[in-house]
């Protein structure tokens, strides 16, 4: 490949970047709004509390039983030990996977909260601004 074939195919995807990444002109576009979607996080949350949890802890308690029983019965054999090891091992996967996504829905939960605060803390400080009692004219 010669250089200025490669120079043009360096070009051509930086044209090609430019077209479809738009994070540098976003006060120019349509949705001038910040978004959430909050029924799609109700949905999300509801869901994760109601099926995706109880299930998920269901199917690792499920699978330990079944587990810790075949360990016992092979306890005298050379992977009885492994067995064990291998179902303590998987304990606290599912432990580690639960306490994410108990992470997940506590996330999900308050970022209606957190948009809140936040559209408070602005409109306080653009009420403080043009009342005319701001940090720099209270001096």
């Amino acid at each position: 490949m010669a250089w200025d074939e490669w120079e043009q195919l360096k070009s051509d995807a930086l044209l090609r970047r430019q077209h479809h990444v738009a994070l540098h002109s976003a006060a120019g576009g349509a949705q001038k709004d910040l978004k959430t979607n909050h029924s799609g996080k109700t949905s999300a949350v509801k869901a994760l509390r109601e099926h995706i949890q109880p299930e998920t802890d269901m199917a690792g308690h499920h699978s330990s039983d079944c587990s810790a029983s075949i360990a016992r019965t092979f306890w005298a054999w050379s992977f009885g030990p492994a067995l064990g090891d291998a179902q303590n091992e998987w304990d606290s996967q599912v432990a580690g996977l639960m306490g994410r996504l108990a992470y997940e829905q506590t996330a999900l939960e308050q970022t209606k909260q957190d948009f809140q605060d936040v559209d408070y803390a602005v409109g306080g400080q653009a009420v403080r601004i043009i009342v005319g009692h701001g940090p720099e004219r209270d001096a």
